[in-house]
């Protein structure tokens, strides 16, 4: 209690507590030291009761002390409400509102008090960028029914993270997601499910992962090439799933790749009840005899292809011998497909786009199923002109 303590500008008491109420002052100083909180109190309230004006110095002293022992005594609404007047008053030092901010933050937090949380928690993303600040106001937003603010900061958080190269916790990931599905906005949950299965690569953030990149805005082939990294990363786990991959894969003439699935859907015993099982069952032998009408077309498709001046036919044989199972062939007809380029020519440039990255991430594919990561990765990282399939290519990276 002393000059020490640089006040704020305008403190009158010249730094110094008044003589009149020095003694009680002091009792209640030593009374703190020995953690003699009701003391403390007492000794507060008896210089408060002296005769006389008392300077702001003084004023700010009295309510330190007894907030401090409010705290201690766990009386966090009065230990709010005198540690918030030694804030205001023009007495309290510049280097201590940073934590008296934090701490402001934290017994309004208990409180429930969210407007306060929010407002004090601001005040100290100000000045410090504080990765428990940011989930202490975001957690007070998403209570307070904020979910877009909620969103807004702990995006503002993890961009810090990314920034300073920190791993996020899991649970500061999870508000960002709860907080973004209060909102319906499904791009901003898948796009927290790929920080979770960058960063905690658990099988059902990989699961919550493939459904939320489904139910964004995505074509017919964007979302055939997300059920391909599913089945990679083994979360194709409905029945449906299984029928519409098939599906997908077969508008695009890749019968093995469909019969390959739904063998695989069998044998994991998705399909259970009659009907389910009767329709799977025909699209598989469907797929089947295509299956067998494309390969047995494989050798003059392969010489046409070769012969082509654009990749396009190039790129459409390697998809198929990597349906096939053949995956050097399929790595050798898509590079010759992406070296000669020009694929989709002709077509709107988000098609072009998008059978580029394609191309692309079957290349990356067929490499990794030939035990090479290092062109897989290579492959993955030119998939980068349609943002979905650069999304899809970035968690392909995962698993090189």
């Amino acid at each position: 209690m002393s000059t020490a303590n640089a006040q704020g500008a305008g403190c009158t008491g010249g730094g110094k507590i008044s003589k009149q109420i020095a003694k009680p002052m002091a009792a209640a100083q030593d009374a703190m030291k020995s953690k003699r909180w009701q003391e403390v109190l007492t000794r507060t309230r008896e210089a408060e009761g002296v005769a006389g004006a008392k300077s702001q110095f003084d004023q700010y002293w009295m309510s330190e002390f007894r907030g401090y022992a409010y705290h201690n005594l766990r009386q966090t609404a009065d230990a709010a409400r005198e540690l918030e007047n030694g804030l205001n008053s023009p007495c309290m030092p510049e280097s201590g509102k940073l934590e008296r901010y934090k701490a402001l933050a934290g017994l309004y937090s208990s409180l429930r008090n969210y407007p306060k949380v929010i407002d004090y928690g601001n005040r100290a993303l100000k000045v410090q960028r504080d990765p428990d600040m940011y989930v202490a106001v975001a957690q007070a937003y998403y209570q307070s029914g904020n979910n877009k603010d909620a969103v807004r900061v702990m995006n503002e958080m993890l961009a810090g993270f990314e920034q300073s190269g920190q791993r996020p916790k899991e649970q500061q990931l999870l508000l960002v997601q709860a907080a973004c599905a209060k909102v319906n906005d499904n791009n901003c949950v898948s796009k927290v499910f790929e920080k979770l299965v960058v960063y905690y690569p658990k099988t059902e953030y990989w699961q919550n992962l493939m459904v939320a990149l489904k139910q964004t805005d995505t074509n017919d082939l964007q979302t055939l090439n997300v059920f391909r990294l599913a089945s990679h990363v083994k979360v194709l786990k409905k029945a449906d799933d299984y029928k519409e991959y098939a599906q997908l894969a077969l508008e695009e003439k890749l019968a093995g790749e469909a019969q390959s699935v739904l063998e695989q859907g069998f044998a994991s015993k998705m399909f259970t009840d009659e009907r389910s099982i009767s329709v799977n069952q025909r699209l598989l032998e469907a797929a089947k005899k295509q299956a067998a009408v494309e390969k047995a077309a494989l050798p003059k498709e392969e010489a046409a292809a070769k012969a082509a001046k654009t990749g396009d036919a190039d790129v459409k044989l390697g998809a198929q011998f990597l349906s096939f199972g053949d995956n050097a062939k399929a790595v050798e007809a898509l590079q010759r497909g992406v070296t000669k380029g020009g694929l989709a020519t002709g077509t709107e440039p988000e098609v072009q786009a998008q059978k580029t990255d394609e191309a692309y991430l079957l290349l990356g594919i067929a490499h990794l199923r030939n035990n090479n990561k290092a062109e897989a990765a290579k492959a993955f990282r030119n998939v980068k002109r349609d943002p979905t399939m650069t999304r899809i290519a970035k968690l392909w990276l995962l698993n090189t």
